[in-house]
């Protein structure tokens, strides 16, 4: 079983409280104040994760670690949604990862924090619900699983995803082994079959790289001839349907990304979950490193 250690995260003037779970050469860290995401997953102190400097003690949007996308990936139409015949802003991503969460468990074995609607959510997302972000680790393999209750009167429309960004010597070392249905860089519009090799290259006159995948096979791998790394990302293939590669040109990561839902998904009638009243949901997968 994994171990449970608490510490501080500490530059540029801030401070976060972490928590960590250590299973032999293996340790996770979590941090609460910072969107509920995983921050570090190491292997002997080799850091697998990425985070982007000035930006994770910023009160910006983080673009690190493993932020969780919700109630939305990506960015809706406009950046609204209708709800009621209503508009209501939404940034990129949705809230989950900008806002603090509360410790619900910490212990050996598993840490477990939550998240319930405060006045920012409110503003932007008229529903009631609760949200257990859940962590474990054994050994190799982080097992990270979100479970969304609906605790109004009415149904709850959202999609779910989480956005890794793993650390990478450089964006022409790195290999993927996935399998999908289809894949382009525009979710928008007849989607073309995916090739028998799905790469990432770098594009000209864009700072980023992208590609957005359907039907994706569990688990998606990259191998990294840079630095050696091997990275797995496991998921239910009923829960999660879509897959995201990503990059930006001049940093040294690379997303690997399981989602459920796309930019728009909410907006749109049948391309989102929708919970019934006391329903809920959980969305688990997990991450293994070599």
């Amino acid at each position: 079983m994994s171990k449970l250690t608490t510490g501080v995260y500490e530059k540029y003037g801030v401070r976060y409280p972490t928590l960590t779970l250590t299973d032999g050469a293996y340790a996770l860290t979590v941090t609460p104040e910072k969107g509920g995401m995983a921050t570090s997953f190491t292997k002997a102190g080799e850091e697998y994760l990425w985070l982007r400097d000035g930006n994770f003690e910023s009160t910006d949007r983080p673009r690190c670690g493993i932020p969780i996308l919700f109630p939305s990936c990506g960015k809706p139409d406009g950046g609204v949604h209708q709800f009621g015949g209503a508009a209501y802003p939404m940034e990129i991503h949705g809230f989950a990862d900008l806002v603090p969460w509360q410790v619900g468990k910490a212990e050996d074995g598993a840490v477990e924090l939550t998240l319930a609607p405060n006045g920012l959510t409110k503003f932007v997302y008229p529903f009631e619900f609760l949200l257990t972000m859940r962590y474990t680790l054994d050994g190799a393999t982080a097992g990270l699983s979100l479970t969304v209750e609906n605790t109004g009167d009415k149904p709850l429309p959202f999609s779910v995803g989480f956005h890794p960004y793993f650390a990478a010597s450089a964006l022409e070392n790195v290999r993927f082994d996935v399998t999908a249905a289809t894949c382009s860089e525009d979710a928008k519009g007849e989607q073309p079959a995916a090739p028998a090799e799905i790469t990432l290259t770098k594009k000209p006159g864009s700072a980023d790289s992208i590609r957005l995948m359907t039907g994706v096979k569990s688990p998606m791998r990259f191998t990294d001839s840079g630095n050696g790394h091997r990275v797995e990302v496991a998921f239910d293939e009923s829960v999660f349907t879509n897959g995201v590669l990503w990059q930006q040109d001049a940093e040294r990561f690379v997303c690997m990304e399981p989602w459920n839902g796309w930019a728009n998904s909410v907006n749109e009638e049948g391309r989102h979950i929708e919970l019934a009243p006391g329903g809920s949901k959980t969305f688990a997968w997990s991450v293994t490193i070599g």
